[in-house]
This record gives C-alpha cells, structure tokens and sequence, in this order.
C-alpha cells in the first residue's frame, strides 16, 4: 500500500512539472483535476485500510475455553419434599478448570471441564463427572449427562433467541438472550460487560421454573440458576439450586 501510494506521488510530482508548461488557463483545470485525483485516491486508501470481518468481536470471549482459566463457585441448593413437608440445604464449592481436546462420535473436538467438590477448605477436593464443551463458528454446545445444549449464540447481540435443543431429541426449548453488555451484582462481585441467558421460565398454579446462566466477557460462566418447583396442593416439591462465581485465577 505505501509503496504503490508513494509511486502514485511521484507520477503526480510529474505530471504536475509538466503541467508548469501548459497555458495558465488550461494549467488551472488541471490543477483542479489533480487536486481531484489526489482526494480519490486518500478515500480509496481509507477504504482499503477500514477493519475488516476478522477483527469484528463475535463474543467468543464470554467463554474462553482456551485461557487456561480455574474459576472457583459456591453452591447452595435446597431441596424440598410434599412426603416430609420438609427441606434440606446443602452447601458446597465447585471447582473447574479447562482439560485437553477429545474427540467425540461427531469427530468434533471437544474441551474438557474438570469439575472436583469439597464443603469447605479443609476437606481434599473429590472429583465430578466431567462436562465438555465445544465452540464453533455459531454457538457454544455444553455436554453434561450425555445431554447436548446450545447455552450461546454468536455473534453475541445478534441472536436474541434460538432454540437450546437443538442438539438433542428433547423437543424444542427457546433459550432467550437478556442484558447484553450490561453489568452483573452476584451480591459480592460487579462484574463488567456480562449477558444473560433465560433457558427456561414458568410461573404458575402447579410450578415455578427458573434456569438462567450470567456470563461474563474474558471470564465465562459466574452466575447458573436453576429452580424447580412443583407447587400443587400437596405441598412443595422439588429444589433450588444457585451456583456463583467467588474467585478465579490464570494460571
């Protein structure tokens, strides 16, 4: 580009010499032509520099399976019984960090979660099964229990609804794009530039049903919610679950 832009000038330091010859009427509408020229060619080369497609964010970061990163949660779930009339709360931190590559039956790569538990920190963390991931050019897939969801669409904002299913043989189940670039409170944490995905929502007579992840830019996942409840004259039924981040590192 700047070789061509400077063999250009050169033409024109040229033509311009030469244009010191001609008549000066004849030699003033030249001039403006090449005043003309020289503009046209300055708004070609701000055309040809402008950003293109590659540099566009698609909002892959708001689940880097490739940083690296180790996120720690707190886990509180309460479950219900209408046989007892009662509760019980369990209390636990979940620990994930990113894996290598496997190879899945769709010969698509998939990234590994590890996931280990303990109550508190002096117990030694026990292992969980597993959950894997994979990120394409249109949507962030999550397996867990052999059941595939679509949890993000891309290009983040573009999509504001899709269906999560679409994976799977579940029937369809619309998962909603919510509060897009906006900041989250976990009540101890703001996090800066997060989304929010609504899987699933109903509140009524017989059942109230809540599952919405928070994600946030350069971090991932830091807020699930997941509550179902089935609330017919029997009594509760069901369970709450809330997963938060509380801190993470790179290693």
């Amino acid at each position: 580009m700047l070789l061509a832009a400077v063999g250009f000038n050169q033409v024109l330091i040229f033509n311009i010499a030469v244009l010191n010859t001609i008549h000066p009427h004849t030699q003033f509408k030249l001039n403006k032509l090449v005043v003309f020229v020289l503009l046209l060619g300055a708004i070609t080369a701000c055309k040809k520099s402008a950003p293109t497609n590659n540099s566009i964010n698609l909002g892959y970061s708001f689940f880097p399976i490739d940083s690296g990163i180790v996120k720690y949660y707190a886990v509180d779930s309460i479950a219900y019984s209408d046989i007892t009339h009662s509760s019980d709360t369990f209390h636990f931190i979940l620990k994930e960090e990113f894996a290598g590559l496997i190879s899945g039956q769709t010969f698509q790569y998939h990234r590994e979660i590890l996931r280990s538990v303990r109550t508190d920190t002096s117990q030694n963390w026990h292992a969980r099964t597993s959950v894997f991931v994979i990120v394409n050019s249109n949507n962030l897939e999550w397996l867990e229990d052999n059941i595939r969801q679509v949890k993000l669409a891309f290009p983040i904002g573009n999509v504001l609804s899709w269906n999560g299913n679409q994976s799977n043989n579940l029937g369809r189940k619309t998962f909603l794009l919510q509060n897009i670039h906006q900041a989250f409170n976990n009540g101890d944490t703001v996090f800066n530039d997060c989304v929010a995905v609504q899987e699933s929502l109903a509140n009524n007579a017989i059942e109230e049903i809540l599952i919405k992840s928070v994600y946030s830019n350069g971090i991932g996942l830091i807020d699930f919610t997941n509550n179902n409840l089935n609330t017919q004259v029997t009594g509760v039924s069901g369970y709450k679950i809330h997963q938060k981040l509380i801190h993470y590192y790179l290693p």
